[in-house]
Order: structure tokens, then C-alpha cells, then sequence
């Protein structure tokens, strides 16, 4: 049984107005900036701005990549509680559900030092792979936001990150809730996954936010895992001012991909090809 519960979504295929559903519609268009894999939207990123359509707490569940710099139509039934995003061809790509405020209490509360030295010792420094760009972890990504998790010193089964938000993720001095869902989301991919190098993808994300995030703050992202079941890892992820209250925190579900061998070849060999592919600006900061 799980330890809290996700919502149980309608797996996609038709889309609300093609069932005739009455939906109210808007558009969606995510940028180019904020990939995760290669042409395609980190999924904290993505999640946060559809969860916006709900109010800022919300289940996303992702069901295809979502695509970058493509309208989308979000179609939202009447109540306002429910949500599917299509793509140009119709197909569903996320649904998104209201969830209750809530929050996550980290199993530690590292300082802003040791997430510092766990991001300088994550297993992602000198990779290659599927998400080596990524906006939120991508360690050479100088217009990211640097949340690239590791290990923390005294306990490897804790993902650590520092997150000091800049002003290309803000407005008015107050930090965009899309970019918070992004720095929620890479520190809770699962511990034992990243150490040992294997490749998983974000299906489902639940967040809430206690308070604004203001540009310039010293934040703590950390991430642990809370239930293992074959691929399938559930976890969850906390922001941490620095008095150690969490700001922002999460649940998400993660699927480790089959066939890890040739996914880590993919990687390789579409970096060799395409170096800069999917990012703003690779330059080391």
C-alpha cells in the first residue's frame, strides 16, 4: 500500500472535447529553454504550467513527451478540477487533477553547505546521456537553474541540491511557480537510480507551494524516496529556506526506461551528433 496516495487518472487516448465533454480551452506553449530530454520539456517545468490552469496545486500526469515551443490546447471541463493537454495532432500528452495543499517532510534538512557539496559530487558531473541538458540538472547549462542533485555526505540515500533563483525565472523579484516545479522536480528522481546510472523519466508530479520564492534565496532541494515497485519508484522532493521550513514540496512517480544499455548509447551518440541540441547556453559557468 502506498505511504500517501496519487490520484488515479483515466489512462489518454480521447481527448475531453472529442468525447463531448463540456471543456473550457486555452493554449499552452512551453520554451525552448526549458527542455529535459532532447526536444522535449522538462517535466517539472511543464507540470507547473499546466498545473497554473488549476491554481498552482495539482497532479500532472504525463503521457507523452511535451513538446517544446509547439501550441498545446489545455481543455479543462466545467468545475474547473480536471484537465487533458493535446498536442497539434490531438494527442494527449498530460492530465492534470486539484489536489490539497500538503507538504513533504524531508527525512533530513541539510544546510545550503552540504547541498552544496552534494551537488559537487553528483554522479551527473562528466555524463553523457538523455538528460545531460537538462534545464533543471543539466551541470554545464549556464542559463539553467544549477539544481543538479547528489548524494548527501551522511546519507547517499538523500539527494541534495542549493537553488538560488535568478531573475530570467521571475517577475517582479518573485520566482515563476513553473520554475519551483522544476527544482522540485530533478532532486526527486530516485537516489539509487542516479548512482548507479540508470535512466528513468517523470510520469506523474504533485506539488504544492507554502509560500512565494523570491529571486536571490538561498534554497535547499532535496529528494528521497518513498516506495519502490519494479520500475516504478515513488518519491518526493522538498525546498528549504534557510531556517530548514520547506518552502515548496512534492510527490512524483518515476519509471526507469528498458533496455538501459542502449538508452545510455542513445545519449552518447546523440550528443556526438547534436552537442548543443536542446539547450539555451552549454557554456560552463
Amino acid at each position: 500500500m502506498s505511504s500517501w496516495p496519487f490520484p488515479v487518472m483515466r489512462r489518454g487516448g480521447l481527448s475531453m472535447l472529442a468525447s463531448g465533454m463540456k471543456t473550457m480551452t486555452s493554449t499552452l506553449r512551453i520554451d525552448a529553454r526549458l527542455n529535459g530530454p532532447p526536444r522535449s520539456a522538462n517535466g517539472g517545468f511543464a507540470s507547473g504550467t499546466i498545473a497554473q490552469s488549476l491554481g498552482g496545486t495539482a497532479s500532472v500526469r504525463l503521457i507523452r513527451p511535451i513538446p517544446l515551443e509547439t501550441p498545446m490546447e489545455l481543455e479543462m471541463d466545467v468545475n474547473g478540477d480536471f484537465g487533458q493537454v493535446v498536442d497539434s495532432h490531438r494527442h494527449l500528452v498530460a492530465e492534470v487533477r486539484q489536489a490539497d495543499p500538503f507538504t513533504m517532510i524531508p527525512p533530513v534538512r541539510p544546510g545550503f553547505g552540504d547541498a552544496e557539496a552534494a551537488r559537487a559530487a553528483s554522479p551527473l558531473h562528466g555524463a553523457r546521456h538523455l538528460l545531460s541538458n537538462c534545464v533543471v540538472c543539466g551541470p554545464e547549462r549556464r542559463d539553467g537553474l544549477h539544481v543538479t542533485p547528489g548524494p548527501l555526505a551522511d546519507r547517499s540515500d538523500v539527494l541534495a541540491a542549493p537553488f538560488v533563483p535568478l531573475e530570467q525565472d521571475a517577475t517582479d523579484g518573485v520566482v515563476h511557480p513553473a520554475a519551483v516545479w522544476g527544482a522540485l522536480d530533478c532532486p526527486s528522481y530516485p537516489a539509487t537510480s542516479l548512482l548507479d546510472g540508470r535512466i528513468g523519466l517523470l510520469g506523474t508530479l504533485t506539488a504544492h507551494r507554502n509560500r512565494d520564492v523570491f529571486v536571490g534565496e538561498r534554497l535547499v532541494a532535496v529528494g528521497w524516496t518513498v516506495e519502490h515497485h519494479g520500475r516504478s519508484t515513488q518519491t518526493a522532493s522538498a525546498l528549504l529556506d534557510e531556517r530548514g521550513e520547506v518552502v515548496a514540496s512534492a510527490r512524483a512517480v518515476w519509471i526507469e526506461l528498458r533496455h538501459q544499455g542502449l538508452v545510455r548509447l542513445a545519449g552518447r551518440f546523440r550528443h556526438f551528433l547534436h552537442p548543443s541540441e536542446g539547450s539555451g547556453d552549454n557554456t560552463d559557468r
